[in-house]
């Protein structure tokens, strides 16, 4: 059976982590958010805002990341036609777009991978928190957002999830995912 790669992206504090750990406790299979691992690694070893300090570096080693599990996805056991990710390799490209690093090295390289759908979540006042992977402030979160729908609209189809309650978003993707197969 063909599995579809399913993003969930988005601006940073908006549910997407909380969307996908929902799935998977409904049997989905999903992919965790690999940025996470890379900030806590370099926060161990005393980088601060990984990301900012040195851009090419955190993304180079989140390429090398999230294309493994693009890759993994037929490595899954699961019954389950889809698989979600939380954030995609575009989103490198975004990101560094957004701090005016972008190259069209980065760009070729991202844009030879494709995903079958893509649901983006916008930045939500209300349930925006900082914590300690997620430094940037929600005036961040909306800069970040605009850059991260651009570079996804460049190639993939998007369907913009409400704001709304997890169980509501969750029933939201299920219908898209009914009417895009």
């Amino acid at each position: 059976m063909k599995k579809k790669r399913i993003v969930i992206s988005g601006g940073p504090g908006s549910g997407k982590t909380t969307l996908i750990n929902s799935l998977n406790k409904l049997g989905y299979s999903t992919f965790d958010e690999y940025s996470r691992t890379l900030i806590e690694k370099a926060k161990n070893e005393g980088k601060n805002r990984y990301f900012l300090s040195d851009p090419y570096l955190f993304s180079e080693a989140l390429f090398t990341g999230r294309k493994k599990q693009y890759k993994d996805l037929y490595k899954l056991d699961t019954e389950s036609p889809y698989v979600f990710f939380d954030r995609g390799i575009h989103d490198i490209y975004a990101y560094l777009k957004a701090i005016g690093k972008d190259t069209k090295s980065w760009e070729k390289r991202v844009t030879e991978f494709q995903y079958d759908l893509v649901f983006l979540l916008s930045p939500w006042k209300d349930i925006y928190t900082e914590d300690e992977q997620r430094k940037e402030s929600f005036e961040e979160a909306i800069h970040y957002f605009s850059f991260i729908e651009e570079v996804y609209k460049q190639s993939h189809k998007i369907i913009y999830v409400p704001q709304d309650t997890v169980a509501s978003r969750i029933s939201f993707i299920k219908d898209k995912l009914r009417l895009h197969g």
